[in-house]
Formats: C-alpha cells, sequence, structure tokens
C-alpha cells in the first residue's frame, strides 16, 4: 500500500512502489467521422446539425461523427425541414430536403420575464430568444421556452393566418442546490488507487448522485511514467499536480481543501458531507454539443452571493472528462481496465478563464470548443465546470453535464 504521512512535527513518507508495466494494450474504440453533402430546392438556407447551427448554408458539405444524426433546414419564409441521415465513416453521403414556402402565414410575439430564453416551435430549436417574433404557418402549434437556472414551459397555441397573436410568461426559477467537486490524482501502476477508484464511482454514481458530486480523474506519471492517460496530455496533468503539490497516488482531495484518505469511504464521505452544508453562493450551469468535428462547452454562472469573496482570485475551470473507457487488457500493473471521469483537455487553458471584474449580481456565459480527437467516445464525454480560489484552492461551487 502506498502511504504518505504528514504531520506538523515530523515528516515520514513511506512509499512502497507498485512495479512498472508499460500498456500492452491500446483503446480499441476509435471515435470515427464521415461527411454529408446537403442540398436543397432553396439556395442559402441554414444547416442545423442535431439542433445545433452549423453556420453553413445549402448547398454544402459538413463532417461530424458516424451514426444517426437530424439534419434540420431552416431559412425565412419556409417552413423548417427535418431528415435523418446516417452518416458512414470516411464516406460522402448525400441528402437533399425539400422545403416548402409559407405561402400563408401568422405571427407570434414572444416575452419572456426573465427575457434571454431559447424559443422552440413544434420541438426544434428556431435560434431566436426573447423576447422576439417568430413566423409560422396557421394551425396548432407547440412553443417551448428554455432558460438556464428556470423551468422550462410548454404551451399549446393556435396561429391564425395574418395575424400576430402575443404570448408573455413568467418563467419559474429552479432552486439553487450545491454540487461538491473531487479531484483525484490516480495511476494505472498504483494498487491502491483501484480501492480509491471503486469508491468514487460508487460515490459519484450511487450514494450522492451526479446531482450532489462529480469527480475529475487527473493521471500521474508515478509509479509509472507510462500511464496512456498521463501521456495523452501531460500539460493539463502537470499542471494540477504542480498546484496541489501532489506527490503519491492516489491524493484525493474534495472541493481544493480537504484530503481525505482515498482508500477509506467513510473518510471521503465526511469530506463531502461537510461541503454540501456549504453557503450556495453561485449557480453554474454546463451545456455541451458536438457539431461536425469539434465538441462545443457553454457555461453560465451566476452570482448569488459575493459578499466576502475576492473576485481577484476567482477563475472558472472548465475540464472535458470521458468516462466508461474500457480496455482488453491492463494499461498498467494493478490490473484494472475500466476506467471512469479521466480528464481529457481543460478549456480554454489549465490557467482558468478569470472572473475578475464580474459584478455580485452578474450573469456571465463563457464559451470553449475543442477539435474531438479520434479516440475519444462522443457518448462517454462530459463537461465538469468548477469555481476556484486560486491562493486558497476552495470551491464554491461546480456544474457539469451529467444528468
Amino acid at each position: 500500500m502506498l502511504k504518505k504521512i504528514i504531520s506538523l512535527l515530523s515528516v515520514a513518507v513511506i512509499l512502497i512502489s507498485c512495479n512498472t508495466n508499460p500498456p500492452t494494450s491500446t483503446d480499441d474504440t476509435t471515435q470515427k467521422f464521415g461527411k454529408a453533402l446537403i442540398t436543397s430546392n432553396v439556395l442559402d438556407a441554414e444547416i442545423w446539425l442535431d439542433n445545433m447551427n452549423t453556420s453553413q448554408l445549402t448547398p454544402d458539405t459538413i463532417e461530424t461523427t458516424v451514426g444517426t444524426h437530424t439534419i434540420t433546414l431552416k431559412k425565412s419564409d419556409y417552413l423548417d425541414a427535418s431528415q435523418i441521415i446516417q452518416i458512414v465513416k470516411d464516406s460522402l453521403v448525400s441528402l437533399d430536403i425539400i422545403m416548402t414556402e409559407v405561402t400563408e402565414t401568422g405571427k407570434i410575439f414572444i416575452a419572456s420575464e426573465p427575457d434571454g430564453a431559447q424559443i422552440f416551435l413544434d420541438q426544434i430549436n428556431t435560434g431566436k430568444i426573447t423576447p422576439d417574433t417568430i413566423t409560422t404557418s396557421p394551425g396548432t402549434h407547440q412553443i417551448k421556452l428554455q432558460r438556464t437556472f428556470y423551468n422550462s414551459l410548454d404551451q399549446q397555441v393556435e396561429v391564425v393566418k395574418d395575424s400576430i397573436l402575443l404570448i408573455d410568461v413568467v418563467l419559474q426559477e429552479t432552486p439553487p442546490s450545491n454540487i461538491v467537486l473531487i479531484e483525484d490524482f490516480a495511476n494505472v501502476s498504483c494498487v491502491p488507487c483501484v480501492t480509491s477508484n471503486k469508491i468514487i464511482e460508487s460515490l459519484t454514481n450511487v450514494r450522492f448522485g451526479h446531482s450532489k458530486l462529480v469527480a475529475i480523474k487527473y493521471p500521474t506519471n508515478f509509479p509509472s511514467p507510462n500511464d496512456p492517460f498521463y501521456l495523452a496530455n501531460t500539460v493539463d496533468c502537470n499542471a494540477r499536480i504542480a498546484y496541489y503539490n501532489i506527490f503519491s497516488a492516489p491524493t484525493t482531495i474534495v472541493d481544493g481543501i480537504l484530503r481525505p484518505i482515498s482508500t477509506d469511504s467513510i473518510s471521503v464521505i465526511a469530506a463531502v458531507d461537510q461541503r454540501l452544508t456549504k453557503d450556495i453562493k453561485f449557480r453554474i450551469d454546463v451545456l455541451s454539443s458536438a457539431v461536425g468535428s469539434q465538441y462545443f462547452a457553454k457555461i453560465t454562472v451566476k452570482v448569488l452571493n459575493g459578499t466576502g469573496i475576492d473576485f481577484s482570485n476567482l477563475v472558472l475551470q472548465t475540464v472535458l472528462t470521458e468516462t466508461d473507457i474500457e480496455f482488453s487488457t491492463p494499461p498498467g500493473s494493478n490490473g484494472e481496465t475500466k476506467f471512469f471521469d479521466v480528464l481529457r483537455v481543460m478549456l480554454p487553458s489549465n490557467a482558468g478563464q478569470s472572473l475578475n471584474g464580474i459584478s455580485q449580481t452578474e450573469e456571465v456565459v463563457f464559451e470553449y470548443q475543442t477539435p474531438i480527437i479520434s479516440s475519444w467516445v462522443l457518448e462517454n464525454l462530459n463537461v465538469v465546470a468548477f469555481l476556484q480560489n486560486k491562493s486558497t484552492k476552495e470551491v464554491y461551487q461546480t456544474g457539469s453535464t451529467f444528468d
């Protein structure tokens, strides 16, 4: 067992290193891409991929991951048109979508309190936010409004030809909650890391759930320098190792300031319970999407109570993680073949995003993007964002894309 005992009066370090065994297998799960030529009877229609605007216009070729996707075309004076497409690896498929011109129309003016809600028409994102006007065909339609930190609102409306329907609604805010962050430093050839990993996986998925607890695993280069996850991103791994002065694996850190015994579930649970009682000073909402070969993250931060916080030391850290990574044979000497919540990349960098200068009542949005690496499995990616004091290392709040 790997132990590290530090006291204020004396320091004794006992390290029993695991035998290093370089990885003998590689991850055989590969993210694949293909292309699609999108044409239409209408020129310059916006091409939307899985409800996200690609910023491309018909006719054009898009690139995205292999599998089933929804293509939607949008243009003024035409009804939105959607079709399902199957993307094939390293191939170019074609899709021609017929759009119908709207000869009879009605309008809907939609306002909300607060404003800034996304407007969906018949389950399709219009790309507009409240307050705004949408034009559509006469008849029955479904309006849906979505806004960060508020409950979604659905409403059925009847649109009349050559008329304007007025909708003004009040959105109900969802109650804020604490989400605690575990940052764990581990290695594929660290024997006690097996126990630590099982504890964290159980706590995040079963005991607490992702609505209360989120984890990030930072790979280390000790005891084995050949950890494949560490080698995949040495820059970001080294930055977090240096930030926390990590000298042994496993090391578990809760909300930046508590260091429970990694292999003792009672110790880890006590640390999480302690942090769940902290005052809620911020809210964080995290959204992510894949468009073509790029992965996008949108982070919304809302200040609830900034009293006593030095915003000049406050940074937003955003981490793209991958879970359920499975090898056919162990990549290290500790026997593990399945790994969870592993760091892939930090956005926009491991320095984080400074929040210096924002007000104590402000709501701010940050957007980042990164290329999708071929070895990543898209459905296993999640974004974790957290607010941290650079000096004290305390994490005030966390958000993620986990369900």
